[in-house]
């Protein structure tokens, strides 16, 4: 694959993992770049700023294909969770793994039939989430192991005690040293210990009140942050709306602006909502698996992303709304309750 001499203009094609294989993005870049990265070119493609997209998002062909500025829209949030580090990506050109650090040129060809100064160059992009590595990455757990260790461990004691899985100290099954060792850590913590008299392990009442801080600290996010699982940021009025049916689940995004570990936070949410209920028959066979945990936490990184600029706003005007909405529930309450007191009061005719 030769790039021709002198390059005047650029056809780039772009695929995304997880787009129909129609859906590629075409764009006829007329600035030289041979001389760039890869990474520089997509920084150029794909920049952070409005203005700049919106510039590209213009250029696009959209007389051969109206569509273009849809599929645009598809690429521009997995670039924004890429500069947060919330993902990597792994890139091919023409079908060959290649490196985001290389130069363009040497994956530069020349379209069939040959217009003078065009080159081509065919690239796709597949977006990576790894919420562990992330965590470990922004410094949320000491290391990886330490939070798969507790990962394990929570899922565990979670299975203890909504399911009341029966756990005997030589666990007949898959990965039983990864139980094992999982309820060494929760008796290391006074929350399990080992029955003689029934054969199992037992959660200790340290153990439930552990539990009962976890929920009570999960309860505390969903006060917190539930309103935020559908906002809208309305261009016209310049404010945020929620509960639209239309709106973005800015949540995890939200966790990190209020400084929370967002993968901790919506693994308390999971077990909270009984997602794990959906593996309470082959999660023992499961625990051990880092990727098992990596998909059931994937909504902490792979997530809708708002304006920076925008947070506080969204912020201040979900806050409101929530306490409106509070508000409005009490007082049907009280309207009920003086309805109900009304009702019982006897008739004297």
């Amino acid at each position: 694959m030769s790039p021709p001499a002198a390059i005047s203009s650029l056809a780039l094609s772009v695929s995304l993992a997880g787009l129909p294989p129609d859906a590629l993005l075409h764009l006829a870049l007329p600035t030289p770049c041979a001389g760039q990265s890869l990474s520089q070119l997509l920084a150029a493609v794909f920049p952070p700023d409005e203005p700049a997209r919106q510039a590209i998002a213009d250029s696009l062909d959209t007389a051969a294909n109206p569509d273009l500025p849809d599929i645009y829209d598809c690429f521009l949030p997995v670039f924004d969770q890429y500069r947060l580090g919330l993902c990597q990506l792994t890139l091919t050109a023409a079908g060959r793994p290649v490196e985001l650090s290389d130069p363009v040129a040497p994956y530069l060809s020349t379209p069939p039939p040959p217009p003078a100064g065009l080159a081509a160059l065919e690239l796709t992009l597949v977006p990576h989430y790894r919420p562990l590595d992330y965590a470990a990455a922004q410094g949320y757990a000491e290391s990886r192991e330490q939070l798969l260790a507790w990962l394990r461990e929570c899922t565990l004691l979670y299975f203890l005690d909504k399911h009341e899985y029966p756990l005997p100290a030589q666990p007949e099954t898959v990965n039983a040293a990864a139980l094992q060792t999982a309820a060494a850590g929760l008796c290391r913590q006074g929350f399990l210990n080992f029955s003689d008299q029934t054969g199992f392990y037992e959660i200790t009442p340290l153990g439930r009140r552990f539990i009962g801080r976890l929920l009570t600290e999960t309860e505390s996010y969903i006060d917190r942050f539930d309103v935020f699982k559908d906002t809208l940021w309305d261009e016209d009025l310049g404010r945020a709306e929620f509960d639209t049916g239309r709106g973005a689940d800015l949540r995890p995004q939200l966790f990190i602006a209020e400084g929370l570990d967002p993968v901790r936070t919506v693994f308390l949410l999971r077990l909270y909502d009984g997602t794990l209920d959906e593996f309470a028959a082959d999660w023992p066979a499961l625990i051990d698996a880092a990727d098992f945990f990596d998909r059931l936490l994937e909504p902490a990184v792979n997530c809708d992303l708002a304006p920076e600029e925008l947070l506080p706003a969204i912020l201040e005007a979900g806050y409101a709304y929530a306490a409106a909405q509070d508000a409005a529930q009490q007082e049907r309450r009280n309207q009920e309750s003086i309805a109900r007191q009304v009702r019982a009061i006897p008739d004297e005719k």
